[in-house]
């Protein structure tokens, strides 16, 4: 499938230096949206969704980007898909309860539904609405495998007096049940890509596992990380300088899967809040 515009390419420029050239989707602290280059050119102008009180999360899609979004806050999650080349706001019809995540080729939907304590997981196919529902253990996050095939499920304890709520985090498949791994802390949500999860730690780590929970790399990025996102084997990642406000001094740097060589792209701290691509 083709994807205009998204797909990473690398290219030879003069000389002998080299020069990456993608779009990202910048979610704005005003909750609006923009598509940027990495040359630090707007693509559109600031986007803003219709209804949306809140923009919760962006993430790429097979041609363009998915926005997860609330009408008000803690209210239901919709989103809309954004496709190249104008990138127009497309509303889904789904509302979803609460973790929204979707495939991306957009033909499917994982989301939360009933108390957090004892959640009720729901796939939806979008094209037919057809739907399956499985009582689950209180989620965190949900990550799609690129393929769409499989659901990464990351589970944290019931919330009570003997727990502190939101830690440890484990990962598991939703087909499944043995657990790929727990964790003390996550700082952003996990990241599937061919055979590896990509797990962001403190202390700018990102940390690769199999899909059975060995540990196979650690790459260290140049901050605490805030968000993660993959395109053609080269990391996306919104790092900030000070570990005890992560929403300050955030910096969007690039480099391989494997890390050692970051580069910074365009970015305004005090406007801009994550992005992806």
């Amino acid at each position: 499938m083709r994807r205009l515009l998204v797909a990473l390419a690398l290219m030879a420029t003069a000389g002998s230096s080299l020069e990456w050239k993608a779009v990202y989707l910048v979610k704005n602290r005003d909750h609006t949206v923009r598509v940027y280059d990495t040359g630090g050119a707007a693509v559109t102008g600031v986007i803003r969704l219709p209804g949306v009180g809140r923009v919760l999360r962006v993430a790429a899609a097979d041609e363009g980007f998915h926005v997860v979004t609330e009408a008000v806050e803690y209210g239901p999650d919709s989103y809309f898909r954004l496709r190249p080349p104008r990138y127009e706001p497309e509303p889904a019809d789904i509302l979803a309860g609460h973790g929204l995540a979707v495939t991306r080729d957009g033909t499917r939907a994982a989301y939360m539904t009933g108390a957090p304590e004892h959640p009720t997981l729901v796939i939806r196919d979008l094209r037919t609405g057809r739907q399956t529902t499985t009582k689950s253990d209180p989620v965190m996050r949900l990550t799609w495998t690129p393929d769409g095939r499989r659901l990464l499920l990351s589970t944290i304890p019931v919330c009570d007096d003997t727990s502190d709520c939101v830690f440890p985090e484990t990962l598991r498949f939703h087909d499944s049940e043995r657990p790929v791994k727990t964790f003390r802390t996550i700082t952003a949500a996990p990241v599937v890509t061919g055979d590896l999860i990509l797990v962001p730690k403190r202390g700018g780590i990102i940390e690769h596992y199999s899909h059975d929970g060995r540990l196979l790399r650690r790459v260290r990025t140049p901050g605490e990380i805030a968000q993660i996102s993959v395109r053609a084997g080269r990391l996306l990642v919104v790092v900030a300088e000070d570990r005890m406000w992560p929403g300050r001094g955030t910096r969007l740097v690039t480099g391989p899967l494997t890390g050692g060589e970051w580069h910074d792209l365009p970015w305004d701290a005090t406007t801009m809040e994550t992005a992806a691509w």
